[in-house]
């Protein structure tokens, strides 16, 4: 009898444990906007969307730092504003507060916009070449120049000293 209730439990659990379900989540991409509008209008926030734009129509190196200097301001700006907001009190800490929520939502925004059309023109975020020579390489290299600009030094005061003596 108690083998049979083992059997009848085990047979049980294995038609429940061979059940499975595959479940898919679909998530819907976000779309990135055309041109974001900020709710506060601060000339950072027009140098960033006017370089965003800029670089939109020519994704070029040049347009990439203007871009990166704009993100730059507007970080600024929004410093300055967490600073105020620790700073006041009342109702020109609840504005500055909505200034900075603003300015920050702004910012994300216009970020999503930037990398998605880096993405697009398959360009990489610009970074400054890395130099691959090793350590003593870069010595030996830094003490042949300095050797070479003494020895010219050198020649030239002879050549000074040459020309006194005539």
């Amino acid at each position: 009898m108690r083998l049979l209730s083992i059997l009848t439990v085990a047979a049980a659990v294995s038609f429940v444990g061979c059940e499975r379900k595959t479940i898919v989540i679909e998530v819907p991409t976000t779309p990135v906007p055309e041109h974001p509008e900020s709710k506060t209008k601060t000339l950072e926030t027009a140098r960033l969307g006017g370089a965003i734009d800029a670089y939109a129509q020519a994704p070029n190196a040049q347009n990439d730092a203007a871009v990166q200097k704009a993100l730059a301001e507007l970080d600024g700006e929004i410093a300055e504003l967490k600073e105020l907001v620790a700073k006041r009190s009342g109702e020109s800490q609840a504005e500055a507060e909505a200034k900075l929520r603003n300015l920050q939502q702004y910012r994300t925004t216009e970020t999503v916009r930037f990398a998605a059309l880096q993405a697009k023109a398959g360009v990489t975020p610009s970074v400054p070449p890395v130099d691959a020579r090793s350590g003593g390489e870069k010595v030996e290299d830094t003490a042949r120049k300095v050797g070479n600009t003494i020895e010219d030094a050198a020649k030239k005061v002879g050549d000074t000293v040459k020309d006194a003596v005539r």
